[in-house]
């Protein structure tokens, strides 16, 4: 038995030593029997932290996200990754995190307005997120990582330990183990059945029950076997995030803000994003760009248990159905 492990090195200009270069330790850690990768950072127990209280109370003062503390509180990258420090789109800024989990590893705060309730983000914002992600990732290309993942965690009980909404950012050399899978399971279905799943998924569920709506370049439907409470996958015509053209980046980000809303009213108030996105020019017979929304408990109570963390299954109390008959008013 071979206990194998990986390291991975991130380099940041640290905010809170005069911006002098720092170094963060990342150790991949792979499981001998089935392969599953845990990623060790034991900075990450100092990071600070946000309590969440009421909305209405506003931001905190000293708020490391919000556009009067940026400059001073936030990170930079060194100068021969991105020479500026950090980059921006519109009102969105992408800086790297203090307490990483791959060798880059960023926070992009997508918003300036330090504002909780999901129904209240715009395309435009969401849209500002996006392209500056996609920055990110097209740079990584230049450094040769050609791997990226784009996710978010709103609110405590998704996992934020900072309130301000920021999505999060990895450019790896190889695909993150669970995009990996879902690349590889596509690629197997478009050998032996010689057509893309995803093409042939959103032309069956159209006329379903689980059909929510359309956005341009995208397909938005409630899953058959939901990975989390309220889950909806929206589903494009291409295999990258990179390669997506300017209406297809709006109706991404269109279809994400209609989403929140719909989840807002059925009484959500957390959630979990994931976008997966292969590399540019790979995976065009086989595989569509998606994103993944679930909802999150309100309360104390997770719903992520023994079932979902060890057996490999998931337990919601919803039908896909149902939740996309209530989000379909919204497309």
């Amino acid at each position: 038995m071979k206990l194998k492990r990986l390291r991975e090195q991130a380099r940041v200009l640290d905010p809170r030593n005069g911006f002098a270069q720092a170094l963060s330790e990342v150790e991949v850690r792979i499981d001998p029997l089935t392969g599953a990768r845990a990623r060790i950072n034991i900075s990450r127990t100092s990071r600070p932290k946000q309590a969440l209280k009421r909305a209405e109370e506003g931001a905190p003062q000293k708020c490391p996200f919000c556009p009067e503390n940026i400059e001073r509180e936030t990170p930079k990258f060194p100068p021969d990754l991105v020479p500026e420090g950090r980059i921006r789109s519109g009102g969105a800024t992408i800086f790297p995190n203090l307490f990483p989990l791959s060798g880059v590893h960023a926070i992009c705060a997508f918003t300036p307005a330090h504002k909780l309730d999901i129904d209240s983000f715009t395309t435009e914002e969401l849209l500002d997120g996006l392209a500056c992600c996609r920055k990110l990732f097209e740079a990584g290309e230049m450094w040769g990582l050609r791997s990226h993942f784009l996710g978010w965690n709103h609110l405590p009980p998704a996992g934020a330990s900072l309130l301000h909404p920021h999505f999060q950012a990895l450019v790896t050399e190889k695909a993150l183990l669970g995009p990996a899978s879902l690349f590889e399971t596509s690629e197997t279905y478009a050998r032996r059945e010689g057509m893309c799943y995803w093409s042939e998924l959103t032309e069956v569920e159209m006329g379903s029950a689980r059909f929510i709506g359309e956005t341009p370049g995208f397909t938005w439907l409630a899953p058959w076997a939901p990975m989390g409470a309220y889950e909806v996958n929206g589903i494009g015509r291409k295999s990258s995030l990179l390669t997506l053209n300017a209406e297809e980046m709006r109706g991404l980000a269109s279809g994400i803000t209609k989403v929140l809303a719909g989840l807002w009213s059925l009484g959500v108030t957390s959630v979990n994003m994931g976008l997966y996105s292969m590399p540019r020019d790979e995976g065009e017979g086989s595989f569509r760009v998606q994103v993944r929304i679930m909802g999150r408990p309100s309360g104390a109570i997770s719903d992520r248990a023994l079932l979902e963390l060890y057996g490999g299954e998931v337990g919601v109390t919803t039908l896909p159905e149902e939740y996309a008959k209530s989000m379909k008013e919204r497309f």
